[in-house]
């Protein structure tokens, strides 16, 4: 956060303060996006040139307000302390010229616009009944939402997630996640839908909330619009799939982190060859732990033979010992690479994961 930015939200925490406990933190949201949006595009006079991404941050928060069935007006006299206090702001800075100042003052009568825009497409309370978190996520991942429906966000970043922990205490957790986010708790695991105006923003509100999980928690994400959620759905299962077949650390995953992963157990007959390709290896517990050891030291030979506490003439040996079984060098790199992706493979095939179901609807 830039001087300008830190003196704009200094002067609005007081007013954030006079909120409700329950809107606090997404009134803060708002003002973090329209200061940032103000003290940049309005300080250099883009007045009406917001692309579909600022339109849509805009919009979504809105959306979400409105959601909550919250009054627009404390919104909107927010988002009016907001410019007034950046417009002081930015006259007090050296050599602020009236273009500029006018420039800022139009940036904040355009985000009012967008915001009132995205606040009027839900629907009247009444005209619905709003369901629970529980079921709009499950109509949500199974595709039974109609893209026009007014009363969820044009797009969402999924993360399914897998943990250790029981039902109870996901349950307690999911309550914690936000008044906008849906959720779904099942046997192994559960969904997470964040409303995000796009990837970047949705994988970074999705590590913070996977930091509220209990411990020893991975997730995979995918973000996409609100038609395409049952496919992110799919997405998000594999990339935690894949991370668990990686012996990846706990933690929240893109399939861009895990794309190797991804590809092979997404591929059951490539994935079937690596396995067997490495099941040779598998029946030789001090040969397997001096693979994994290898791939955790990133081929570094000294590092895996301090870390095996082996000398390293006896890792140099295993090693040969692998080559000789699989037909690849674990000292190449590329050929290291290979072998991690056949373990993982055959991880994966070794020990399937149950399914995340999803809660079924009522009456089933």
């Amino acid at each position: 956060m830039n001087g300008l930015h830190a003196t704009v939200w200094c002067r609005v925490l007081r007013e954030l303060d006079r909120l409700p406990a329950a809107q606090r933190a997404k009134a803060a949201d708002m003002v973090r996006l329209s200061i940032g949006l103000l003290c940049s595009d309005g300080a250099r006079g883009m007045g009406d040139e917001w692309d579909a991404r600022k339109v849509a941050a805009v919009r979504t928060m809105g959306h979400s307000w409105a959601i909550e069935q919250w009054p627009l007006d404390q919104l909107l006299e927010l988002q009016g302390k907001v410019c007034e206090e950046a417009v002081a702001a930015r006259a007090e800075v050296p050599g602020a010229s009236t273009e500029r100042l006018r420039a800022l003052a139009e940036a904040s009568n355009r985000f009012m616009r967008e915001l009132l825009h995205g606040f009027q497409e839900v629907q009247p309370a009444g005209s619905h009944r709003r369901p629970s978190h529980d079921e709009a996520a499950a109509a949500l991942l199974r595709g039974e939402v109609d893209a026009a429906d007014g009363r969820f966000a044009r797009a969402y970043a999924v993360m399914a997630f897998r943990t250790v922990a029981s039902p109870a205490a996901r349950r307690t957790v999911m309550g914690k996640l936000g008044a906008d986010v849906l959720s779904a708790v099942c046997a192994q695991g559960g969904y997470v839908l964040v409303p995000a105006e796009d990837e970047n923003a949705g994988f970074e509100r999705c590590t913070g909330l996977h930091a509220l999980l209990p411990e020893h928690s991975w997730a995979g994400v995918s973000w996409q619009q609100v038609d395409r959620v049952p496919a992110g759905r799919i997405e998000a299962v594999d990339v935690v799939a894949a991370a668990l077949a990686a012996r990846r650390r706990p933690g929240c995953y893109l399939l861009g982190d895990v794309p190797v992963e991804y590809a092979v157990l997404t591929h059951p007959s490539v994935a079937g060859l690596l396995a067997a390709k490495i099941e040779p290896v598998t029946r030789i517990p001090v040969l397997l732990a001096t693979l994994r050891a290898l791939l955790a030291a990133d081929g570094n030979r000294s590092r895996a033979a301090t870390d095996l506490m082996i000398h390293r003439s006896t890792l140099d040996y295993r090693l040969r010992r692998i080559e000789q079984l699989t037909g690849h060098d674990p000292t190449s790199a590329r050929r290291l690479q290979v072998l991690g992706t056949a373990l993982t493979a055959y991880e994966a095939a070794a020990r399937p994961l149950p399914p995340l179901p999803l809660p079924l609807p009522d009456g089933d």
